[in-house]
């Protein structure tokens, strides 16, 4: 069965409660970890991660160029999954010695006594990275959410046990590594077809593709991460680990806008291979309008009590960057409504848009951050980020303009959203400034109360909500 021949509206669900009991699982060790390892050592375990999740990308694009053409109608996956397989294996072997040299000659992101266990890391990632996103191509995509769930469990269980035997930031390294090995399996039974060497017309077919998905996932990535990768190359690991206890903090504001684009791009680009731009305007109207709705009440309830939802739950070390825990929160909102264009982009099979837009957006986001960072820290870095995912989202917009000029952007649902946001701030704010928040259960009280009023809101103004929350319930209790 191919992605556009799936239940959307489940698949997207049951990726929804994949990623919660993944944040669930990987919140606790985030607590923990950031506990015990402090700012400075949890953000030395950041930097590494980021800087396997920029170099991989070579990998990552091929993958998704092997995505794309599985989602195409006549394609052999078993072809589409030995190209990618390939890619995974010759791809490290060039990498990991062109980073070695570079830190040894530099000196930049230390990685002494790191580069074994960085290399490990490495190799492994790419093996997951590309199977994953074959596995998204399949009618089934929300495997591949279920499939990072899973790593998420051993990699806790895994790195929270190398931790106790005092082995540090290596151990956290390790952990993920061992993790991402033992999911691989997995990964391979949910797709179910065994790979095969693919043909040359294959590999012609998905290297046409990949010239621009490999760029675009390093700009995309890099974009991504530039935050950190500015932050440790010029301020320290300790800014880091304040920069990342903020972004795990406003991590559930991704969980349906990203299940949704895991899909949609193998979804639109189906459709569009059919010729039916009805089904695709459909699928990214419906997209945009539920992309945020997660990441909008957590801007809301970060807004009204940033310093006391960092101290309570990570401690006293991490107090000061409460502002940039909104700040991130309000890029969240704006990204989960980028991320669906440029899915629909890819799935228009013009990779080269999202090229030329990443560029723009990856110069004015490294060239505008360091300006601010040396100007206001860590707060101007997240600053420069906020403005370039605006210019991101409206040069992304007009480029969808172009091919569905249709497409409504600020939705109802999206406006009832924002609504049920306002009222939920002013009932947390009111109610916070009475009580405070001293303990744990003060805390967890104003969540809470916030989620509630959110949803009540939502609920009784919104019809489409409703109709939603219904057909999504009914899919799950009949499928």
């Amino acid at each position: 069965m191919s992605a556009g021949e799936a239940d959307f509206g489940l698949e997207i669900s049951k990726g929804v409660v994949a990623k919660f009991a993944m944040a669930a699982i990987g919140f606790v060790g985030s607590v923990v970890f950031a506990r015990v390892l402090g700012p400075s050592g949890y953000g030395a375990f950041y930097v590494i991660h980021t800087l396997v999740n920029v170099l991989d990308n070579p990998v990552t694009g091929w993958g998704d160029a092997c995505k794309k053409r599985i989602s195409e109608t006549g394609f052999p996956t078993s072809e589409s999954l030995g190209s990618g397989l390939i890619g995974a294996a010759v791809i490290p072997l060039i990498i990991i010695p062109l980073v070695y040299l570079f830190q040894r000659f530099t000196g930049i992101y230390d990685l002494s006594g790191l580069f074994i266990p960085f290399s490990v890391l490495f190799v492994a990632i790419c093996f997951f990275a590309v199977t994953n996103r074959i596995l998204s191509a399949r009618s089934n995509f929300s495997a591949a959410e279920w499939a990072d769930t899973l790593r998420s469990l051993f990699t806790t269980t895994l790195q929270l046990v190398f931790v106790l035997l005092g082995m540090g930031v290596t151990g956290m390294v390790y952990g993920l590594a061992v993790a991402t090995v033992l999911t691989v399996p997995y990964i391979f039974y949910k797709i179910g077809v065994a790979p095969a060497r693919p043909s040359r017309t294959s590999l012609a077919s998905i290297a046409s593709y990949a010239k621009f998905s490999i760029p675009n996932g390093f700009i995309g990535t890099t974009k991504s991460r530039v935050d950190i990768l500015l932050l440790g190359a010029l301020v320290s690991s300790a800014a880091v680990g304040d920069y990342q206890i903020s972004m795990q903090l406003t991590m559930v504001g991704t969980f349906i806008g990203g299940a949704a684009s895991a899909g949609l791009m193998a979804r639109v680009s189906d459709h569009w291979s059919q010729d039916n731009s009805a089904a695709v305007i459909n699928d990214l109207t419906n997209s945009l309008g539920y992309a945020s709705v997660l990441a909008i009440p957590i801007f809301f309830g970060a807004t009204a009590m940033p310093n006391d939802l960092l101290v309570t739950v990570f401690g006293s070390q991490y107090s000061g960057v409460g502002s940039v825990l909104i700040g991130l929160a309000l890029f969240r909102v704006v990204n989960m409504q980028s991320t669906q264009l440029k899915s629909t982009i890819s799935g228009l099979d013009r990779p080269d848009v999202n090229t030329r837009i990443g560029v723009l957006v990856l110069v004015l986001n490294v060239g505008l951050g360091y300006v601010l960072l040396i100007e206001y820290g860590i707060l101007g870095v997240v600053v420069a980020t906020i403005i370039s995912e605006v210019v991101q989202y409206a040069a992304l917009a007009y480029a969808i303009n172009q091919y569905l000029p249709d497409v409504p952007l600020f939705s109802r649902p999206l406006r009832h959203q924002l609504l049920a946001g306002v009222v939920m701030f002013v009932v947390v704010d009111r109610l916070h400034a009475i009580i405070g928040v001293s303990w744990w259960g003060e805390l967890v009280f104003l969540i809470g109360l916030g989620g509630a009023v959110y949803f009540v809101v939502l609920t009784a103004v919104s019809e489409s909500f409703r109709a939603t929350a219904r057909g999504i319930l009914s899919d799950a209790l009949t499928g």
